[in-house]
């Protein structure tokens, strides 16, 4: 019997993040609101103009996430119906689970972060260009990109917290994903971290994550 772990963190419409799984083992994240119909159905709701309605289509395959207390619950779908530009129905195969250790919690959160590519021997250092985070951990940070940064190279990254001091660590970027609608997703881990600039991130992704948990979803943000 397949196992449907996510539905019972559905019992009210919550938003999931979606990534849909392209034919040449691409993924393209997503986020939409998630409705049970009836299980193992449920109904994903997509901001206007954010669904790729030109590739999704019958059969297509989804990864579903949703971050709950114990850890990140996934779970795999195939789109049943295309039923509006903005709502797919789906059906789901299985779902898997795995616990994330607390202090490296990830959340999604916007954060204004500088990137500056650190250039052993030079002394001209540009200037940091700034973009928001998709999510963050205190291990690592998913970056939102006009343009991409270069794979396995090393930054020097700025985190901007709102009435904090600027925190600076260092940061290899480990994939780079080039998104649909443009632009890149870029994934860095931390490898020259301070305790304490560690201890903030830890910190700041603690308090969105009991935020989120007191927050209901509210469906007409997509309204």
């Amino acid at each position: 019997m397949a196992d449907f772990a996510l539905f019972k963190y559905l019992e009210k419409p919550s938003i999931v993040r979606v990534y849909l799984l392209l034919e040449d083992g691409a993924k393209e994240r997503l986020e939409a609101v998630a409705r049970i119909i009836a299980e193992p159905y449920l109904e994903l709701k997509f901001r206007p103009d954010e669904l790729p309605i030109n590739i999704v289509r019958p059969g297509s395959k989804l990864l579903l996430s949703l971050d709950t207390r114990v850890g990140t619950v996934s779970m795999y779908t195939h789109v049943d119906a295309v039923t509006s530009q903005r709502v797919l129905r789906v059906l789901a195969m299985e779902s898997f689970s795995y616990a994330q250790e607390r202090e490296y919690f990830r959340v999604n959160a916007p954060v204004k972060v500088g990137c500056q590519r650190v250039m052993p021997g030079s002394d001209n250092k540009p200037d940091p260009v700034v973009v928001d985070t998709v999510n963050v951990s205190g291990n690592g940070v998913l970056l939102n990109c006009t343009d991409p940064l270069l794979s396995n190279e090393l930054y020097e990254l700025i985190f901007y917290f709102v009435e904090q001091a600027p925190q600076k660590c260092t940061a290899r970027v480990v994939r780079v994903h080039e998104k649909l609608r443009g632009g890149f997703e870029v994934a860095l881990q931390y490898i020259g971290i301070e305790p304490e600039v560690r201890d903030r991130l830890i910190s700041f992704c603690l308090a969105q994550q009991r935020q989120a948990l007191r927050t209901k979803v509210q469906i007409s943000d997509f309204s």
